[in-house]
């Protein structure tokens, strides 16, 4: 019996599917999936950076956080030669998963904000601010129209249009100000710190700089006026200030204040506060929680008996506060069972608690590529750092050789130098300082 020439399988290609439903199955993929997909045609990469895909995928994104069985996730920035953002999973024996490992495109920046899986970055040299998307590795340079001598800046995400905000507040010479940079329309435009109740409001003449805490549509901040402190929020949504007032006994004011700082515990808006005791001894800690949100009496005092207390980074949704100690590092405590775990996190300059990991197109139909420069939108070269090299002398002895720093590394292969170029040319570095000394030795010793 002559057997059947094979059949080749039938070619299924989006032109046999409707519009729709291609649209539709794309905004299901992963993010990963979507970048490698913009190179199959002209057709899905014009949809796949359209904004309305975008929004598509970003909402599907935002509704599977609440699908998450996990124990959240820790984001801290890992600082050696580089600074990368690293992404570790909380698993149920207080012990860590790592993820993922970024490097941060940029340099001398600290975290101001994070907010729905989009960076907010601060740079300390020239004040530019940077929105970074890493899920795209795409980047935003944006240029603030003045400067303050205190800022408190602040990201958060207008539900309503899928759109993310960038708040300023601005205290100098007495005065204060604030600004609002919109993603959507690319601009800059100055709101009023003023409310119906509070007409003086606007006299704000101290604001905490530490980043403000977005919790139920609002940015928060604890500010400060001529008689009184009190939390500042700004309604994302409205673009309206409003007053949230401390607790009357928040603390006896012949203390000393170490800090304070804004944090979300078990779903309700806080306040960690942390004072000297009247011998400057010890630490004494207070959580300070607003039960039903935006109601003064609703004021709730938890005693927090941990000592040696340098920085809140946040609480996870457990109610584990991530408290970084002068003595024994990272550390998560909670304050209702007093346990205490060790994170295994070396000294961060940042860190942060997330329900769950989110990734977003945001910024693939704008900004910039990681890859592009130094990741500061300016000089596409690149330096390589200072280095030196063992060389033997003639008496036998061996000597560190210091070789000036390069300057204006060239662009090669045709492209704009990378950190990924920069760290093979590294590579090469350690290469040919092996092969210098090598020669030397060889030249005054003999071949070994």
């Amino acid at each position: 019996m002559m057997s059947q020439p094979m059949r080749k399988p039938k070619q299924l290609s989006s032109q046999c599917l409707p519009y729709d439903v291609v649209f539709d199955i794309l905004t299901r993929l992963p993010v990963k999936s979507i970048i490698r997909f913009r190179c199959v045609s002209k057709s899905w990469n014009s949809i796949l950076t359209s904004p309305d895909f975008i929004n598509t995928h970003l909402d599907r994104a935002k509704s599977s956080l609440s699908h998450n069985n996990n124990n959240g996730f820790l984001l801290y920035i890992h600082k050696s030669y580089y600074k990368h953002l690293c992404t570790v999973l909380c698993n149920s024996d207080h012990t860590f998963t790592q993820i993922s490992k970024l490097r941060i495109p940029f340099s001398d920046i600290s975290v101001v904000d994070f907010c729905n899986g989009m960076f907010c970055l601060k740079n300390f040299e020239n004040h530019e601010l940077y929105l970074w998307n890493p899920s795209i590795r795409k980047f935003k340079i944006l240029t603030p129209h003045y400067f303050a001598r205190l800022v408190a800046y602040g990201l958060g995400f207008h539900s309503q249009n899928n759109d993310f905000k960038i708040l300023r507040i601005l205290c100098d010479n007495k005065m204060s100000e604030a600004e609002v940079y919109t993603l959507s329309t690319d601009s800059w435009r100055r709101v009023v710190i003023s409310m119906e109740s509070e007409p003086n409001i606007g006299s704000i003449n101290l604001i905490d700089t530490s980043p403000c805490l977005f919790f139920k549509g609002a940015l928060h901040s604890i500010a400060f006026s001529w008689n009184h402190r009190f939390i500042l929020s700004f309604d994302v949504n409205a673009e309206t200030f409003r007053q949230i007032m401390v607790p009357r006994n928040y603390f006896k004011e012949n203390i000393s204040l170490n800090f304070e700082s804004l944090v979300v515990f078990k779903g309700s808006l806080a306040v960690f506060v942390c004072v000297e005791d009247l011998d400057g001894d010890r630490d004494i800690c207070h959580l300070w929680v607003m039960r039903e949100y935006g109601v003064v009496e609703s004021w709730t005092k938890i005693s927090v008996p941990i000592d040696f207390v340098q920085e809140l980074f946040g609480c996870t949704d457990s109610g584990e506060l991530l408290i970084h100690t002068t003595d024994r590092g990272l550390v998560s405590y909670d304050p209702e069972s007093l346990n205490e775990n060790y994170l295994g996190i070396q000294s961060s300059p940042w860190l942060s608690y997330t329900a769950g990991l989110m990734e977003s197109l945001v910024l693939l139909d704008q900004g910039q590529d990681q890859g592009q420069g130094q990741g500061q939108g300016q000089d596409p070269n690149i330096l390589l750092p200072p280095w030196s090299v063992p060389m033997y002398h003639p008496d036998g002895s061996v000597a560190e050789i210091p070789i000036p720093r390069c300057t204006n590394v060239m662009r090669y292969r045709i492209r704009q130098a990378t950190f990924e170029d920069l760290e093979e040319m590294i590579m090469m570095v350690e290469s040919l300082k092996l092969e210098v000394t090598r020669l030397s030795r060889d030249l005054y010793l003999g071949p070994q």
